[in-house]
């Protein structure tokens, strides 16, 4: 029996049935077989237990009420610096990464055995093995990344093929919608410009980690992987969700393939819907196999040695408990955070009233023939209060303000460590001026000096133990060096965004799969942009008006803010005509988009932020909500369309 014959038998076998469930069983079994392994691993090893260091023997009763109080104090101070020590710790690869790990790897395997595959794959997973282990193992530099890019590119490759196969398996061929759907994603895979757009994707996830700067704080470059992996990802995936949904409808008008399809019981409401979930489905493929990538290569880099640390975890300092790169990183990058703004002060409604009439006298007396009105006074309210506010915020030099923020209850009892943002503005911020700033806590932190830039973003780490039991942190800023009793030339303010604090309220892991989920929608809203558009316009121009419409989209944010400087008004009072074209265009369009502005999900994952589900549910209501109101639009057109005799120009 030759080769040739023994790789037939071998064919066969595999596409057994038999054949199937056995292996499907195995890799069942492997996958489970291999979190409890390393579950069983992980809880029988050395795993770093902070505890509360004080002394237990002492007779309380003996103490005076002062001293009760005080050792009260001390052993809660303890307490919580040992609990939020134990949270950056057990953040560490755990089970819930590994078992991350062996469902896509499970996923994938049992695609390629229901497929039918298995020889294929193993021969090509051999083939990038002899390729590219000698050079992650034996190689240095340029070399040991060119291997993990080449291990990288095929196991990206791999997963990509099996998931689109398991996805044209998936859609039935006898329904008229699935049956749509199965042609697009087949097409998907022999149109030349979407292939190239597909190797891209998997060229640019693959090369990306490479890219990272060994040298930088580990924060530093988890944040870039986040930043430009993210962001890449869902670029590339929307270029091509808005080609192919243009493309797969306008080409079949084209070419006349549409008669074919219309011709059979396929109603133009079916035919749409088939070719949007086709689309959709692709780019939930594309979505999950590059998802997938980054977060397995996230957790990787957490295990990375961070900034003064032997190996991961292990500072190289003895005393220290943890870096501070690793602190950051844990507290500040890799979670999920919500936001507290400190209470501002308002004035009361009658001395707004008094400050009103105020104001309505000082009018009249400049002109006699004003005649207050309902919006002039609200206009008056509402400069009151804004003016009031900015008084507030505003500290002279040599001065302090006490700040109190509210709701940090959770971050206390959770021993979680809690992050002040913060930004000063000093006049027109010049960029060579430094501040000196004095920060002051209430519970048990010490005061701290800092040297800050002006219109710079800066953090200040607060620990649990300056947080009170009602969930209370004040914390008093002195405008100065209060410790040298140097004060800074001028006064100084905090905008409104300037001054927050960030606390841990969920996991970086279900965060992360949220983002992913809003990406998802905002993809298949721009295949319904692309579906219909290509009902009533040729493949040029609809393709134009479909990328119109998503940079808009994009762009709407950037617009909110230029819009709030990009003023006609002249320093001599008149009017800049140019200007306000170009105002009377954009601000339609800022508040078109103004919902989509909100939909950053690429700035939440780097920054840390909550992506709550609460968000992402009113995301798919509004994107939901587009996206049906699109297709019923396309629907009525390309219902009353004239298919025999389009001509495709």
């Amino acid at each position: 029996m030759n080769l040739r014959e023994i790789l037939a038998r071998l064919d066969r076998a595999q596409r057994t049935r038999l054949f199937k469930i056995v292996a499907s069983c195995v890799v069942l079994l492997g996958a489970i077989g291999a979190v409890g392994w390393y579950a069983v691993a992980r809880a029988a090893g050395d795993q770093p237990a902070f505890r509360a260091s004080f002394d237990q023997d002492i007779d309380l009763s003996k103490l005076s009420a002062e001293e009760r109080e005080q050792f009260e104090a001390t052993r809660s101070s303890a307490e919580l610096t040992a609990k939020a020590l134990n949270q950056i710790y057990a953040a560490r690869m755990d089970t819930g990464t590994v078992a991350v790990g062996a469902i896509v790897v499970g996923a994938v395997l049992l695609g390629v055995v229901w497929l039918g595959v298995c020889l294929s794959a193993l021969a090509l997973v051999l083939l990038l093995a002899c390729v590219g282990v000698p050079l992650l193992m034996f190689g240095s530099g340029r070399w040991a990344d060119a291997g993990g890019f080449v291990l990288a590119t095929g196991a990206l490759a791999i997963s990509f093929v099996v998931l689109m196969a398991v996805l044209r398996s998936s859609l039935w061929a006898t329904h008229p919608v699935t049956a749509v759907a199965r042609n697009v994603v087949i097409e998907s895979t022999r149109m030349r410009v979407v292939v190239v757009f597909i190797v891209l994707l998997i060229l640019a996830l693959a090369a990306l980690p490479g890219s990272l700067d060994t040298s930088t704080p580990l924060r530093y470059r988890v944040q870039n992987f986040l930043q430009y992996g993210s962001g890449v990802t869902f670029w590339i995936i929307a270029v091509l969700v808005l080609f192919l949904s243009v493309a797969t409808v306008a080409f079949e008008q084209r070419d006349k393939v549409i008669w074919q399809t219309m011709t059979k019981p396929v109603t133009a409401w079916q035919y749409l819907l088939g070719k949007w979930l086709g689309v959709a489905g692709v780019a939930a493929v594309l979505l999950g196999v590059s998802a997938s990538g980054m977060f397995l290569f996230t957790e990787y880099l957490r295990e990375q040695p961070a900034n003064d640390e032997i190996r991961a975890f292990v500072p190289r300092n003895r005393s220290v408990a943890v870096t501070e790169d690793r602190e950051i990183l844990q507290t500040q990058v890799l979670t999920a955070r919500r936001s507290v703004r400190p209470d501002i002060p308002t004035l009361s409604r009658e001395d707004e009233d008094k400050e009103v009439a105020f104001r309505f006298e000082q009018a009249l007396n400049a002109d006699r023939n004003f005649k207050p009105t309902a919006a002039e006074e609200e206009a008056y309210r509402d400069q009151i209060r804004k003016e009031f506010r900015a008084q507030f915020i505003s500290i002279g030099p040599g001065q302090g303000r006490e700040f109190v923020f509210r709701g940090l209850g959770v971050a206390r009892e959770q021993g979680r460590i809690a992050t002040l943002r913060y930004r000063i503005d000093v006049g027109a911020n010049d960029p060579r001026t430094f501040f000196r700033i004095t920060f002051f806590f209430r519970g048990d932190q010490d005061p701290v000096v800092q040297e800050v830039p002006l219109g710079q973003t800066m953090t200040l780490r607060v620990r649990p133990t300056a947080i009170d039991g009602s969930g209370n942190l004040e914390m008093f800023v002195f405008n100065g060096d209060y410790f040298a009793q140097t004060a800074n030339p001028q006064s100084m303010s905090f905008p409104p965004d300037g001054l927050e604090v960030f606390y841990a309220a969920g996991s970086y892991r279900s965060n992360f799969a949220r983002v992913m989920i809003v990406h998802w929608l905002k993809l298949a809203f721009l295949a319904m942009v692309g579906v219909t558009a290509a009902t009533f316009l040729s493949f040029p121009v609809a393709s134009m008006v479909a990328f119109g419409m998503f940079l808009m989209a994009e762009s709407s944010g950037f617009l909110f803010r230029a819009l709030e400087t990009y003023t006609p008004e002249t320093v001599t009072g008149g009017t800049d005509y140019f200007i306000a074209a170009v105002r009377l265009i954009a601000v339609p369009i800022a508040y078109a988009w103004g919902f989509y502005s909100t939909l950053t999900p690429t700035a939440d994952l780097v920054d840390g932020r909550l992506l709550s589900w609460f968000s992402v549910a009113r995301a798919a209501v509004l994107l939901g909500v587009l996206t049906g109101g699109l297709y019923v639009v396309g629907g009525m057109i390309f219902k009353r369309r004239e298919l025999a005799m389009y001509s495709g120009q």
